[in-house]
């Protein structure tokens, strides 16, 4: 009896999570969505943002993305002092990191840490990396972070055409453009001055 129940749990569920993925592709994958398409999705969100499901149509035909870029940040502390922090590169990560959270970082950055484009994500993230290594400093050399000053580097990946480039190799050569400023505020830790640069 018990296993009877247990495999009908079991097809339900598997059939759950199939319909619920094939609804996901194919209303995700339309150009021109209905009402009730976005509505599907609205309900679908927090599932499909979770497991990195969704895509932008920058990805596909006829026009796909063609910028290669990565950040960087100079660390300056009050003491004058500077150090290097890099925002995580899926092409540097080790095979099941980059499984399992490489695609996030590369989304994350590419598609929402964009020059002259929402600040407030710019102010978040700055915050987190500022936190980040703060906590750093207090289990070791004990310096206070003055600013932050985040830099893109980033080159055209041009089409097969006009130069092929295998699979695995690896750009050396960027561009590289300062993008954000971030100084944590001196009268209160938790006030934050930040500004685009032009």
């Amino acid at each position: 009896m018990l296993i009877k129940i247990f495999q009908k749990i079991k097809y339900a569920l598997i059939c759950s999570f199939l319909a619920v993925n094939i609804v996901l592709i194919v209303t995700a994958s339309l150009p021109d969505r209905s009402a009730v398409g976005d509505n599907i999705l609205d309900v679908l969100a927090p599932y499909q943002t979770f497991f990195a499901l969704d895509q932008m149509w920058s990805m596909f035909a006829p026009n796909p993305a063609s910028v290669n870029a990565y950040l960087d940040a100079e660390v300056t502390f009050k003491d004058g002092s500077k150090e290097h922090w890099t925002f995580p590169r899926p092409s540097k990560m080790p095979s099941l990191e980059k499984l399992l959270g490489g695609e996030r970082f590369r989304k994350y950055s590419q598609e929402n840490l964009v020059p002259m484009e929402k600040p407030e994500v710019w102010f978040d993230m700055s915050r987190f990396v500022a936190n980040e290594i703060q906590q750093i400093e207090n289990s070791g050399r004990h310096r206070e972070v003055a600013d932050l000053q985040f830099y893109r580097h980033y080159n055209f990946v041009a089409p097969p055409k006009e130069k092929f480039i295998p699979h695995g190799q690896m750009s050396t050569q960027y561009e590289t453009e300062a993008v954000f400023h971030y100084k944590p505020s001196d009268k209160e830790k938790v006030t934050y001055e930040a500004n685009i640069n032009h």
